[in-house]
């Protein structure tokens, strides 16, 4: 297994500002859009090496199923009868700030919850608390030592669960506060990678910084560099502050902090749906055959989902290189709402949306670099 994410799967209604309708029932979670992340980046026969878990409730829809099994990845499905599938509701303000809450119970992921092939993955992609982070850490550790034991005659199953795996670690937002930070710090010495998005690193780091200015840069640079370099200590993990349109700032302790741009160009009014509006206005263009940004929910999650595989392609300390992957992975997760559309050109090669993900790669390459 390449990749496992510790990220739930949920049935999603999403609400946006009038005049645009809600979309009900759409397959989401941070768990789908890091699987369908990495997955666009292991094609078969390596798509089965893509790891997640999806709670099966009594409700669930036969087509979800159907659709997630087309993937062939290796998701594994747990049938929960006695309760609903996990439901939640994203809402769009103003601001442009989502607001999300559940609507019903959830049944949350730890190392118990994994499979022995889930185990021996090189890559985990956790999303939660400082905590909670340090507990799965040490839960997985745990239990690849356990399962190891068990394997000693298969060489290749023990050479998997005794090697060190990376840990890529998503925050939650509501738990993203300065009171949260003391926690954050002794979590970043369980993890390779920590990820936050602008908004959330800001808030928790008790600083506000304006991008649009060459200082904003500047700030960030320096608060990353003395989370991530403290005086007296070894270096920290590595750290990719997710900028939404503005794309990612890379923070490599010692080595790279530098700003890696989105596939997609300038914001636009994602608020409002392409259908909606009239041919003439910017927006309406947002569903032409080019592709562009229809809904962004996910697109963080996708964006972690590849960029772990580019850190197992190009190697631990690749951090930009992996943000490549994980900056195209994003932008197929954000050409609509929901999932992207897995196809197959004329010659029979896997497309995603209608795009084969290696042309997407080349031609953001040679536009940036």
């Amino acid at each position: 297994m390449d990749f496992v994410t510790l990220g739930m799967f949920i049935i999603d209604e999403i609400h946006y500002q009038p005049p645009r309708k809600p979309d009900m029932n759409i397959m989401g979670g941070a768990g789908l859009y890091a699987a369908i992340g990495a997955r666009l980046l292991r094609p078969p026969p390596s798509a089965s090496k893509v790891g997640w878990v999806v709670h099966q409730g009594h409700d669930f829809p036969s087509h979800v199923k159907a659709t997630i099994e087309s993937w062939n990845t290796g998701c594994e499905f747990i049938h929960t009868p006695d309760r609903c599938t996990t439901r939640a509701c994203n809402r769009y303000e103003k601001n442009g700030h989502r607001a999300f809450e559940y609507l019903n119970s959830k049944i949350r992921l730890d190392e118990k919850s994994l499979t022995v092939a889930q185990l021996t993955s090189k890559a985990y992609h956790l999303i939660c608390s400082p905590q909670r982070c340090i507990d799965l850490v040490e839960g997985i550790t745990a239990r690849r030592a356990v399962e190891a034991k068990k394997y000693e005659i298969d060489t290749e199953t023990w050479c998997r669960l005794t090697a060190d795996p990376v840990f890529i670690w998503e925050p939650v937002p509501d738990l993203c506060l300065p009171l949260q930070f003391p926690k954050t710090l002794e979590a970043l010495n369980h993890v390779h990678v920590f990820s936050p998005n602008l908004e959330e690193f800001c808030s928790l780091t008790s600083i506000s910084v304006d991008l649009d200015r060459p200082s904003g840069w500047v700030e960030l640079r320096r608060r990353c560099k003395e989370i991530l370099e403290p005086t007296n200590s070894l270096p920290g993990p590595s750290a990719v502050i997710r900028l939404g349109e503005k794309g990612c700032f890379v923070a490599q302790p010692g080595q790279r902090y530098t700003r890696v741009p989105p596939y997609y160009g300038e914001p636009r009014d994602t608020a409002i749906h392409p259908a909606e509006q009239g041919r003439n206005d910017p927006a309406a263009r947002l569903n032409d055959t080019s592709g562009s940004v229809v809904d962004p929910t996910g697109g963080g999650n996708a964006f972690l989902g590849g960029f772990a595989i580019g850190l197992l392609e190009f190697g631990r300390s690749e951090i930009k290189e992996a943000a490549v992957y994980g900056t195209i992975a994003a932008s197929f997760a954000i050409e609509q709402v929901g999932a992207p559309t897995l196809g197959r050109s004329a010659s029979g090669e896997e497309t995603w949306n209608g795009v084969n993900v290696e042309d997407r790669i080349m031609e953001y390459s040679m536009r940036y670099w």
